[in-house]
């Protein structure tokens, strides 16, 4: 069964998407907790958990049990350190670490915020590459945080070796944060890392942050989702970012290519929007959430596509009735 792809409109994309219904059929489409190669199904798992992400601790534990994972033996623990939240999500057989993005009430504001905090030359990290400054400040508020409620510290007591697998992903800022603390995991904590999936992300560090990712073996269990013309992709600018994983391209029409090995649309020329999405775009800007939504509504307004394909619910909604046609057609 398809699940419906929401209009380009504020009110309708913005996460964490309150009357989406998470996890849905899940019975139907069982996480493979043991897959080392890349599996449809388990994207979709994670795409819901990297957008279960935006919400906060209550939100996220209602969703939890209304999904009925919480009666299926699933617990969660949510980490808020400085600027940075994710949470974990496990059961007997698999663990999911979840980092949210960047917060969005105010969509174009935020969007313009955060394109001017991507204006950094790449600093050195500890994985011995050099990444985003921000990015990696944002890690290592959560990851480093020292004591019993560290992030480091409930994996490690959850991932007894041989019980449980990790996953890790996350959407845009969370998508970042996602790979770099999969680098971590695996140099400082020697934890298995059985797949990275990551949603709208940005480019996070150099050639040799890239290079030292793959000799860790990150590489070949990285997959990146792009969004058609999702912006984000293109962020930081310049040539000193490069991106990390395993290409996974969703096009205009929500069609999933596997098998793609240069991104559509990746450097050329983006769509100019229209006047009314240029009205759109300032009005999202000015106006709170409940105002923008209201004024979308009566102007018959709708975000720019190169905007609105990084919203988190349209790589969601997209997996999922990606992997619904393929088990047609099966």
């Amino acid at each position: 069964m398809h699940k419906p792809v929401p209009p380009a409109k504020f009110s309708q994309i913005i996460p964490p998407n309150a009357n989406y219904t998470y996890f849905e059929d899940k019975e139907s489409h069982p996480f493979n907790p043991s897959a080392t190669d890349f599996e449809l199904v388990n994207a979709g798992w994670l795409a819901d958990f990297a957008l279960l992400a935006y919400g906060e601790e209550d939100f996220i534990s209602g969703r939890l049990e209304a999904s009925g994972l919480t009666a299926a033996g699933f617990s969660f623990k949510f980490f808020a350190r400085q600027t940075t939240q994710c949470f974990v999500a496990h059961n007997e057989t698999f663990a999911v670490l979840s980092f949210r993005g960047t917060e969005i009430d105010n969509f174009m504001g935020a969007f313009a915020d955060w394109v001017r905090n991507l204006d950094f030359k790449p600093v050195a990290d500890s994985s011995g590459g050099r990444v985003h400054r921000g990015f990696a400040q944002n890690i290592a508020a959560v990851w480093d945080d020292t004591g019993e409620a560290s992030l480091r510290n409930h994996l490690n007591q959850i991932l007894t070796p041989g019980k449980r697998t990790l996953w890790i992903t996350g959407h845009s800022l969370g998508a970042a944060l996602a790979v770099l603390a999969a680098e971590r995991a695996v140099r400082e904590a020697n934890f298995v890392v059985n797949g990275v999936y990551t949603f709208g992300c940005p480019r996070i560090g150099d050639g040799g942050f890239k290079e030292h990712y793959a000799t860790q073996g990150l590489h070949d269990r990285t997959y990146r989702f792009v969004n058609d013309l999702d912006v984000v992709r293109r962020l930081p600018p310049g040539s000193d970012y490069q991106h990390v994983g395993k290409l996974k391209f969703l096009d205009a029409n929500g069609i999933l290519h596997e098998e793609i090995a240069i991104e559509p649309n990746g450097d050329g020329d983006l769509p100019k929007p229209t006047h009314g999405q240029e009205q759109a775009m300032r009005m999202s800007r000015l106006m709170g959430r409940k105002l923008a939504a209201l004024s979308e509504s009566l102007l018959g307004l709708t975000i720019p596509a190169p905007f609105a394909d990084h919203a988190p619910i349209y790589y969601a909604v997209h997996i999922w009735n990606n992997l619904s046609d393929r088990n047609v057609n099966l």
